[in-house]
């Protein structure tokens, strides 16, 4: 007779594999997030200063960047966890995640106001790197853990 817990258990187990088996993010990764995010919003300062050629190519540069690493990663993990089929756990850290980015994007537009442009710049930067590094370092790792403890 099957032993249907099991049978469920082997299915949580083997839907939850994408996102548990994933390689470590390397320690650079939240530090070129950081710059990724910078330049963005650099590249839109530059454009709404009518520095459209500058502000292109930084904003293609970018892009092309951070494209570049998630193509890379996508191969060296040999696949890339779909969100919609995480686990519960991995789903709440990643809304965790957008509302400090909302934060970080809010807190960065005023030091922006406030200080002008450098300052709302080095606040994208800092607020990015914090981010990046909680989630990567801090709230996926906990949720990634909290599963395999539930399907252990």
């Amino acid at each position: 007779m099957i032993n249907m817990d099991a049978a469920l258990r082997s299915a949580d187990r083997a839907a939850a594999a994408p996102s548990l088996q994933t390689p470590r993010i390397p320690a650079w990764y939240p530090f070129a997030m950081a710059t990724y995010f910078t330049a963005v919003f650099g590249a839109f300062l530059l454009l709404r200063d009518g520095r459209v050629v500058p502000g292109a190519v930084l904003l293609l540069l970018a892009v092309a960047a951070v494209l570049a690493q998630a193509t890379l990663t996508r191969a060296r993990w040999g696949t890339w966890p779909r969100l919609s089929e995480a686990p519960a756990e991995i789903r709440r850290a990643f809304a965790l995640y957008v509302l400090l980015a909302v934060a970080a994007i809010i807190a960065s537009v005023g030091v922006w106001s406030w200080v002008g442009a450098a300052g709302g710049l080095a606040a994208v930067f800092l607020t990015a790197l914090a981010v990046v590094w909680a989630y990567e370092f801090r709230l996926y790792p906990a949720a990634a853990r909290q599963v395999r403890q539930r399907l252990a």
